[in-house]
């Protein structure tokens, strides 16, 4: 059904969605941008942050002071808050009156609270912090680097539980492409290079490979808490993958999301001490975009810009060139049909 257009001088509002067409030369304009999705990522973030939505979810309905109390917040902004999350439909009106009575939906907890293949809370809070870092872009389109304010701490929890939220259809569809490559050995072992709180690696696991992941101090501290989400079939190694890997040999190398933070010359070395891990007729596998495959490559590269020194993406010849200087064969590039990402594979045969 269509909106109740409303007619606001030299524009025209389409009530449901929040958008404005405005009129030029007797015609409607659409929007570059939508300022509404923008809003609602930051508030959203902000809820999750500052304690509102879990204040909430602890509660059946709860006043916007019994809300502000638990999460440490000033009244009247948490009251503000919780009508605009009204607005958006992850939290609900139980009771207008004075005071009011509030509550998520049910939608809300399926998105903010709740475990499973709906869960966005860490995804929304990681996006939301790289907002932050992408309205320095006037800097860096000026300079061709960060500015030296830029080295923000980074919201580690969120970050390593974005890459862990959601479906995990895009995971398998790797693995078994991973498996199939692999034919007609079937690998024994496994290295998540860069896992974070391992769940690729645990899909391995299920599989019945003996599976590693190695990541930063800090990343690994933070999967020994979350063991619950991990596994214990899943052996935890901290370390810095840029200077050393744990002895193998592994019978496959997995690498998600590694080779865009870094530069050409790093990725070169890291193809390198990959292969020497592997055992003979082992995989070396590693999802990224490639900027001549993906659709989504050339704004993630910019965002590559706020986020890293020397990181990007790159070329289908730049990943062949690391991989086969490196000593791979068989290199194979694949388009993962689930997403925007691309799976690249080499064999080392001896």
């Amino acid at each position: 059904m269509a909106g109740r257009r409303i007619a606001a001088g030299n524009c025209v509002k389409d009530s449901p969605k929040g958008v404005l067409w405005f009129r030029r030369a007797g015609r409607a304009m659409v929007p570059l941008v939508d300022r509404s999705q923008i809003e609602r990522l930051l508030l959203l973030a902000a809820a999750l942050e500052s304690g509102v939505i879990d204040a909430l979810a602890e509660a059946e309905a709860a006043t916007a002071s019994a809300v502000a109390a638990s999460a440490s917040a000033d009244p009247r902004v948490c009251r503000l808050v919780l009508e605009a999350l009204a607005e958006i439909g992850v939290v609900e009106v139980v009771r207008s009156s004075d005071p009011s009575l509030y509550r998520l939906t049910e939608r809300g907890r399926r998105h903010l609270v709740e475990p499973g293949p709906d869960l966005e809370r860490a995804r929304l809070v990681h996006q939301a912090g790289k907002a932050r870092g992408w309205m320095e872009l006037p800097y860096i389109i000026a300079h061709g680097k960060r500015p030296p304010a830029s080295r923000r701490r980074r919201n580690l929890h969120a970050f390593a539980h974005t890459m862990a939220e959601g479906s995990s259809a895009k995971i398998d569809e790797s693995v078994d492409a991973i498996l199939s490559y692999a034919r007609p050995v079937h690998p024994r072992s496994m290295i998540d290079v860069g896992g974070g709180l391992g769940h690729v690696a645990l899909r391995f696991a299920d599989r019945g490979l003996q599976a590693t992941v190695v990541d930063t101090p800090s990343i690994i501290r933070l999967a020994r808490r979350q063991r619950d989400a991990v596994g214990s079939g899943v052996r935890l190694v901290e370390g810095d993958f840029n200077v050393a890997l744990p002895s193998g040999p592994f019978d496959v190398a997995y690498l998600g999301n590694v080779f865009h933070i870094y530069g050409p010359a790093k990725n070169r070395r890291l193809a390198d001490r990959v292969y020497r891990t592997l055992a003979p007729g082992g995989v070396l596998a590693a999802v990224d975009l490639v900027w001549d495959r993906s659709p989504r490559a050339r704004m993630f590269a910019v965002d590559m810009l706020q986020a890293t020194d020397e990181g990007g993406v790159w070329l289908e010849e730049e990943y062949r060139t690391w991989l086969q200087e490196a000593g791979f064969e068989d290199v194979e590039i694949v388009d993962l049909t689930l997403g925007t990402n691309q799976l690249i594979l080499g064999r080392r045969m001896r």
